[in-house]
C-alpha cells in the first residue's frame, strides 16, 4: 500500500485533566482516520473517519490490544494482565505512539512492546515485540485485537478466499444460525489468497484490515461476532519454534484503518502494494516465462476417466471452436479417485492406450494436464507402509499425523505430506518425470497446492510451527520439476495465491461456479477478488459448470453408484450455466466446461455455441481480457434475472440436501479491464434470451472519458468504431443482443 506519511496529519491528543484524577488519553489523528486507545491497557475504543463516521466504537469494557496463546492446557496472557501500561509519542517522519507493558505475574521477565503509526491511506500499521518469552510457552500472538466493530451498518465482508467471496449481510452471518455468535479463522497463505479482509458500507466509512508481510509468515485473519450486532476482528501471528524463542517480533505491520467505498476499493488499495512485491515482480506472467501454450489455451475442458471419453469431445471442440484447447484430466489414474494417492501409475488406460491418445490430441492441437495430489498420501495404501511415509508425514501440535478424508462413498483417510521435506518432494517429482517424459503429457494439475500447513514433527529439518517453511518447499519442488521436464512444462494449482505466482502458471478458480458445491443458506457469494489484484500477474480459470450430472469414477463402490451419472441435466439449469460462462468472460478467466460429452454438441448445441462465442471474443483480445488490470467496472441497469440451478457436483448432494437453489443475476453481467496501452475494455455478456438496452455510468478517471474518447465496439460480427464519448462523459447507452458478448474498447483522448 502507498506510503504518504510525508503528508499525514498527527495529532497525539493529551485529554484534559483535573489534577491527578485522570489519565491522558492517547489519540491519534491523521488522514482519513481518527483513533483513540484505551488509556488503562492501550486496547482501541474506538475507530472512526477523520470526519467522525464510527467504525469501531466502545460497548463496555474495552478488548485487550494483544493476546499471548501459550502451549495446550496453559492460560493466556493478554495487555490486562500486565502491571503496568505506559505510552509515548513517537516523533520524526513517521510520527505515532509507542506502547508497553510489563510487570506480568509469574514471568517478571516478559515485557511487550507494540508501536502504532498512521500511513497516509486511511489505516494505521501495528509492530508489535515479545522480549524475555523463554519458558513462557508462547505459541500465537493475536494481534491487533478489535473489537465494537458495528456489523449493522455494514453491508457487505468480502475475504479473498481462494478466488474470493462476499457476504450481504455480515451481522447475520456473525450471529450465527442461534444468534449467540459465530467466529471464522481463514489461514494464510493458504485460503486466504492474499493478506486483506474488508468490511464495508455504501457511501461510508468500512474497515480494512491487512499485513505488509512480503514473505508468506503464517498468519490468520479472524473475525467473529456477539449476536448483538458488533463484531470483533483480531489478526493471529504464529511462532516458529516457540519452545526454543527468546523473543518474537514479526518483521511486517498490521495495517488496520477505514476504507470508502466496495470490496473493489479494498482491493485496489491492496493491489498498490501487492502489486511491488517480490511474488507479482518475479510472477511467470511479469517474467515471460509461463508456459506459451498455458498463455495462448482459448478454453479448458474438465473432462474425467478413460482417455476416449477426455480427450476426444476436446478435439471435437477444438475444431468447432477454432481455438488452442487444453484438457484438465481427473480419474486417469490407476486407483480410485481421493483413496489411492500417490498411487497414480500406470495410467488406468494402460500405458499403450495412453500415451497414443495423448499423441491423437498433440496432433489436434489439443494439449492435457493430468491431476496429481500435490499433498495427500493415502494411508491405506500399500505404499504407505512399504516406504515409510508416515515419517514424512504432517504432524500436529499433539505429535500425531494430521489425517483428512474425503471420498464420502467409501471413507479412507489420507495424510498430508511434509512438502519442506526432501522425501516428499522426490517422491512427487519423480511421478510427474514419468507422466511427463514417458507419457507425453504437457503439465500436472498439483491439487491443494495453494494450501500450506503448520507442521510439528521436529524431524523434517525446519522450524515447527509457524514460519514460511511451506512456501520455501513448494518453490523447490517447482524449481526441481521445471528443470527437469523444460520450458513447456505446464503447472497448476488450485485457488489463488499470491505465494505461488513465481511457481505456477495457471490458477484454478472454481468459485465461479460456487452454488454448484456450497450451501445455499451459506450466505456467502463468489467474487474476482485475486483477478482484482493479480489479474495481469496471473491466468486463471475453472469452473463445475456442467451440462450433466456429475460422473462417478468406475473404480468406487457399485452401491453407490448413481443411475444418473453424467446424464443431461434438465434444460432449466440452462441460465446458471450461462451465467458461470459470462462471469468467466467478464471477470477475465480462461473459458471453462467441464464434462463434456459428445452428445452435447447436438442436444446442448446453444450453450456449447454460446462457450464458443464467448471464448473467441476474449481470446482476440487478451490485451484487455488476460493481461489487463481490473479497474471497477460502470454501473450497470441491467435487470436482473431470477432462475434455477442445481446444486449437484461430486459430492455435494449425493449424501442429502438440496439438489436445486434459486439463483439471481444481471440479465447482462459486466467487467471492465485496463489494456498495458491505457485504453479501457469493458466486458459485457448477455445471458438472458431477449435483448437488452443497457445504461453505464462511467466514472471519466477509471474509464477514460475525462478528455473525451473514441468508443469501439467488438462483438460477433467484428470492430467497428461507434462514435465519440464528450470530456467528462459519464454515461453509455449499449444494446445488446440474446445471449451476446461485447467488448466496448474506450480510447482515450489525447
Amino acid at each position: 500500500m502507498p506510503n504518504f506519511t510525508s503528508t499525514a496529519v498527527l495529532c497525539v491528543s493529551l485529554a484534559a485533566v483535573s489534577a491527578g484524577a485522570q489519565t491522558p488519553t492517547p489519540t491519534l489523528t491523521g488522514r482519513g482516520v481518527h483513533l483513540v486507545l484505551d488509556a488503562t491497557h492501550g486496547g482501541i475504543r474506538r475507530l472512526e473517519s477523520e470526519r467522525g463516521q464510527e467504525v469501531a466504537v466502545p460497548t463496555g469494557e474495552t478488548l485487550a490490544l494483544f493476546r499471548i496463546e501459550r502451549a495446550p492446557g496453559q492460560p493466556f496472557i493478554d495487555a490486562t494482565s500486565a502491571a503496568r501500561f505506559t505510552w509515548s509519542r513517537i516523533e520524526g517522519g513517521r510520527p505515532g505512539l509507542s506502547l508497553a507493558w510489563e510487570g506480568f505475574r509469574d514471568y517478571p521477565a516478559l515485557r511487550v512492546k507494540a508501536t502504532v503509526h498512521l500511513e497516509g491511506d486511511s489505516t494505521a500499521a501495528w509492530h508489535i515485540a515479545l522480549d524475555g518469552i523463554a519458558g513462557v510457552g508462547v505459541e500465537r500472538v493475536l494481534f491487533p485485537r478489535l473489537g465494537g466493530v458495528g456489523l449493522t451498518e455494514m453491508a457487505s465482508l468480502a475475504v479473498p478466499l481462494w478466488m474470493g467471496q462476499q457476504a450481504k449481510d455480515p451481522r447475520s452471518l456473525l450471529s450465527g444460525a442461534n444468534d449467540k455468535g459465530r467466529r471464522f479463522e481463514w489461514d494464510y497463505p493458504g485460503h486466504l489468497s492474499f493478506q486483506m479482509i474488508a468490511l464495508t458500507r455504501p457511501n461510508g466509512a468500512g474497515l480494512y484490515v491487512a499485513a505488509d508481510d512480503s514473505l508468506a509468515y503464517r498468519k490468520l485473519f479472524i473475525l467473529s461476532g456477539d449476536g448483538e450486532g458488533y463484531g470483533r476482528v483480531e489478526v493471529g501471528h504464529q511462532l516458529s519454534d516457540p519452545a526454543k524463542a527468546t523473543r518474537y517480533a514479526p518483521a511486517y505491520a498490521v495495517k488496520l484503518g477505514v476504507i470508502h467505498g466496495t470490496w473493489m476499493h479494498a482491493a485496489e488499495r491492496y493491489r498498490a502494494w501487492g502489486e511491488r512485491q517480490a511474488w507479482a515482480r518475479e510472477s511467470r506472467v511479469a517474467r515471460g516465462t509461463a508456459t506459451k501454450w498455458m498463455r495462448e489455451t482459448g478454453v479448458w475442458v474438465w473432462n474425467r476417466g478413460r482417455a476416449a471419453n477426455v480427450l476426444d469431445p476436446a478435439i471435437t471442440l477444438r475444431q468447432q471452436v477454432g481455438l488452442p484447447v487444453s484438457v484438465f484430466w481427473h480419474w486417469w489414474h490407476a486407483g480410485p479417485y481421493d483413496t489411492s494417492f500417490p498411487d497414480y501409475l500406470p495410467p488406468r488406460d494402460g500405458v499403450p492406450t495412453f500415451t497414443a491418445a495423448v499423441k491423437k490430441a498433440h496432433a489436434a492441437d489439443v494439449r492435457a494436464i493430468v491431476y496429481m495430489n500435490q499433498r495427500l498420501w493415502c494411508v491405506q495404501t500399500p505404499s504407505w507402509k512399504n516406504e515409510n511415509a508416515e515419517r514424512f508425514a504432517v504432524r500436529e501440535r499433539d505429535g500425531k499425523v494430521r489425517l483428512e478424508t474425503y471420498m464420502v462413498f467409501d471413507p479412507s483417510p489420507c495424510a498430508p505430506m511434509d512438502i519442506a521435506t526432501k522425501f516428499w518432494r522426490d517422491k512427487y517429482a519423480g511421478i510427474a518425470d514419468t507422466v511427463v517424459q514417458q507419457y507425453g503429457i504437457d503439465g500436472i494439475y498439483m491439487d491443494q497446492a495453494v494450501l500450506s500447513l503448520a507442521c510439528w514433527s521436529p524431524d523434517h529439518g525446519h522450524p515447527v510451527g509457524g514460519g514460511h517453511y511451506w512456501m520455501d518447499g513448494f518453490r523447490a519442488l517447482a524449481a526441481d520439476m521445471r528443470r527437469r521436464n523444460g520450458a513447456s512444462l505446464g503447472l497448476a494449482g488450485e485457488g489463488g495465491g499470491e505465494s505461488w505466482l513465481p511457481d505456477l502458471d495457471a490458477f484454478l478458480t472454481l468459485q465461479v461456479s460456487q452454488e454448484r458445491y456450497a450451501d445455499p443458506a451459506s450466505g456467502w457469494e463468489p467474487l474476482p477478488m485475486f483477478q482484482a489484484v493479480y489479474h495481469h500477474h496471473a491466468i486463471t480459470y475453472g469452473t463445475y459448470g456442467s451440462l450433466t450430472y456429475p460422473p462417478y469414477d468406475e473404480m468406487w463402490p457399485d452401491s453407490t453408484r448413481p443411475a444418473n451419472a453424467l446424464t443431461l441435466l434438465d434444460a432449466k439449469y440452462r441460465r446458471q450455466f450461462l451465467m458461470e460462462q459470462a462471469r468467466m468472460f467478464v471477470w477475465g478467466m480462461q473459458p471453462t466446461i467441464a464434462n463434456l460429452l459428445p452428445e452435447q454438441f447436438e442436444k446442448r448445441a446453444g450453450e456449447i455455441a454460446y462457450l464458443s462465442r464467448l471464448a473467441q471474443l476474449r481470446h482476440a483480445h487478451r490485451e484487455w481480457l488476460q493481461d489487463g488490470t481490473f479497474e471497477i467496472p460502470p454501473v450497470s441497469n441491467a435487470p436482473e434475472l431470477a432462475f434455477t440451478g442445481s446444486r449437484i457436483s461430486i459430492y455435494a448432494a449425493r449424501r442429502g440436501g438440496a439438489t436445486e437453489v434459486p439463483l439471481r443475476a444481471p440479465a447482462v453481467l459486466t467487467g471492465a479491464w485496463r489494456a498495458a496501452n491505457g485504453q479501457v475494455g469493458i466486458a459485457l455478456a448477455s445471458i438472458d434470451d431477449a435483448p437488452h438496452t443497457v445504461t453505464l455510468t462511467l466514472d471519466p478517471a477509471r474509464h477514460g472519458t475525462a478528455r473525451g474518447a473514441t468508443l469501439w465496439r467488438v462483438d460477433a460480427s467484428g470492430r467497428k468504431q461507434v462514435g465519440a464519448l464528450p470530456a467528462g462523459a459519464r454515461s453509455l447507452t449499449v444494446d445488446v443482443a440474446a445471449l451476446e458478448g461485447v467488448l466496448l474498447i474506450v480510447e482515450p483522448g489525447r
